[in-house]
């Protein structure tokens, strides 16, 4: 943290204030920055988690300009064309320091901290190391450690005549009107191995930083009027082939799911022993010394990664249109529509996981488990299922009465993959539940209103804004997958369909009646409040706000940040969050909004320092 620090003063000091440096029809920008973070999962206790240092450099050229390249030459059919090029490197110095910090508990509550550790495994050597940043290896630190990233690269061209700009090449769409939690911004898939989306809102850092920009082609054509629509524009991008899942990481690193790999982790991943300990690649040592493990998905695809498909624009092409245009009395509207697979980062509780269905044709099943087996293969396939999408953004800014800036998003979301316990697949031990698609209803209402607060400020408005979001799903049956878990695999298929939560994996050390807690409510919501002030003539601008989620045990996050703008090109962030369940945590949370469930005992203090030139 120190050295982050020391370092962020000495280039402030030695490089004078600048702005973006522009050479002709070359512009040249970027930044450094600094952040560290310190968890506080109770009053007495601080883990130093991050110390991430980064780099950005961006190089924008408007190479041709009406209609010349360079000033000089004359370009046919082209009025205009801008180049961008935007990079970022980091490094992060916990995976060197390596700080010794151990998880208290994971997603299914007090699994795996302390004297707490089943007796056979620390019998058989299984020591908290393990859970910790030092107990992984120098390869792993080394990726995680470093990040080196062509963020954008992309040329865009007006065409001459014809109102069409085309923008190609590696980059990021940005459609819809909600903050914090997306839908209708789902064009690129999220990277949450960071920081999860606590880093947002902006300026301070934002969505920029944490969506996965993609090789995909852009196209706008301008329509301007269409009756009493005016501004109407059209809008579409094909991705051909350039798509991954939202990018998810596990303990022992400090941001991401709270667990250990559920697949291969020696505690209690599922392809470790259990189903997979007749397969013909052995463990030598640790606490599952002798058994047999499995060391592949299907078609060796990877949990929260590549599915069953070849990154080409035959087996993973999205795409997309939206028809924008602002309606009678200053209502802007936005029609959209979706075909891509499901990334799974907006909040549903989907399942990443299918199991091979038995067939309960008992010498064709243990064919299929001997046919996996003698390969090592665990008979399951990550899953990136295509879904169509349909959905609808408005905003209106009624100056009237309420001085305020109303708005709108919803989407429909057909074919969505949830776990289902009635869906018997040849894995039993621990058991894994088949997949069935649900339909689901979201939507997003919200509000923004500039407000006077003259006993805090007498200069400057305060502006207040607020969201309401709801997660519906359709045909959501009522059961209790626990006593549905532990039927004979007949009674299950007869049950009837019976839905569990997707972070709710296999687990080896727990029964199916305690594993399957997680039950898919027909309904979710989630509710956010937040106030800026602008102080000192705006380079003081402090944040105050409060995310609840009212499902859930009433899960809450409260937090506050201050952005001081030292100078033109020196920030300062200080910001603190709080993971907050006023009912108590006496039963694990499982909800994927990332709250005080998924984020239990992970409130933190963070630093931020950025020079920009």
């Amino acid at each position: 943290m120190i050295r982050g620090i020391v370092c962020a003063t000495i280039l402030a000091a030695a490089l004078p204030a600048a702005a973006t440096q522009r050479f002709g029809a070359v512009q040249l920008s970027g930044n450094l920055q600094t952040q560290n973070l310190v968890r506080t999962p109770d009053a007495s206790t601080y883990q130093f988690i991050q110390q991430r240092n980064t780099a950005r450099l961006r190089l924008e050229y408007d190479w041709i300009e009406h209609g010349r390249l360079l000033s000089s030459y004359d370009v046919p059919f082209v009025e205009r064309s801008q180049i961008l090029v935007q990079w970022r490197g980091a490094y992060d110095s916990v995976y060197d320091t390596t700080p010794g910090f151990t998880p208290r508990e994971d997603i299914h509550g007090r699994a795996y901290s302390g004297r707490r550790l089943p007796g056979a495994l620390r019998a058989a050597g299984f020591s908290d190391r393990q859970l910790t940043l030092d107990g992984l290896t120098r390869s792993e630190r080394d990726t995680f450690r470093f990040d080196n990233e062509l963020r954008e690269a992309w040329i865009e061209l007006r065409l001459r005549g014809l109102p069409l700009t085309v923008r190609a090449g590696k980059q990021q769409v940005v459609w819809g009107e909600s903050d914090n939690f997306r839908l209708l911004d789902r064009v690129n898939p999220l990277d949450l191995t960071w920081h999860l989306q606590q880093e947002i809102p902006a300026p301070a850092f934002g969505w920029d930083e944490l969506r996965q920009p993609l090789w995909m082609i852009h196209f706008l054509y301008d329509l301007d009027q269409i009756g009493p629509l005016s501004q109407a524009f059209l809008e579409w991008f094909w991705n051909p082939g350039d798509w991954q899942p939202a990018k998810q990481a596990y303990l022992p690193r400090p941001w991401g799911l709270p667990f250990l790999n559920p697949l291969t982790n020696p505690l209690d991943g599922a392809m470790v022993s259990g189903f997979c300990d007749g397969a013909p690649t052995k463990i030598h040592g640790g606490p599952n010394d002798g058994s047999g493990r499995c060391t592949s998905l299907i078609s060796g695809t990877k949990l929260f990664g590549q599915g069953d498909w070849s990154r080409n624009p035959a087996e993973n092409s999205q795409v997309g249109v939206r028809l924008h245009a602002v309606a009678p009395r200053s209502v802007e509207l936005a029609l959209v529509y979706f075909y891509q697979r499901w990334a799974g980062d907006d909040g549903t509780n989907s399942a990443p996981l299918a199991g091979v269905p038995r067939t309960f044709d008992p010498q064709r099943d243990l064919e299929l488990t001997r046919g996996y087996l003698a390969r090592g293969i665990f008979p399951a396939k990550a899953i990136s299922p295509y879904v169509h999408t349909i959905g609808l953004s408005a905003n209106y800014a009624e100056e009237n009465w309420t001085q305020t800036v109303y708005r709108l998003e919803t989407v429909y979301d057909m074919g969505v993959p949830f776990f289902d316990v009635s869906r018997v697949t040849l894995i039993d031990v621990p058991p894994l539940p088949g997949v069935t698609t649900k339909d689901m209803w979201k939507g997003m209402i919200g509000f923004d209103r500039p407000t006077w607060i003259r006993p805090l400020n007498r200069v400057s408005t305060f502006l207040v804004t607020g969201q309401f979001f709801w997660h519906h799903l359709l045909d959501n049956p009522s059961c209790r997958a626990q006593d549905i878990a532990i039927l004979p695999a007949q009674q299950r298929r007869r049950a009837g369909s019976c839905l569990v939560g997707g972070l709710d994996l296999p687990s080896r050390e727990r029964p199916p009646n305690v594993a399957f807690r997680d039950k898919i409510r027909g309904w979710e919501a989630l509710a956010s409040l937040a106030i800026t002030g602008f102080f000192r003539g705006g380079s003081v601008v402090p944040t105050l706000g409060l995310v609840v989620d009212p499902v859930n045990q009433f899960g809450m996050e409260p937090f506050w940040s201050a952005d001081w703008f030292v100078r033109n090109d020196l920030v300062v962030n200080l910001a603190q969050r709080y993971f907050v369940t006023p009912r108590g945590h006496s039963t694990p949370i499982f909800e994927t909004w990332g709250l005080a469930g998924l984020n239990a005992g992970r409130s933190e203090t963070s630093l931020r320092m950025t020079l920009q030139f």
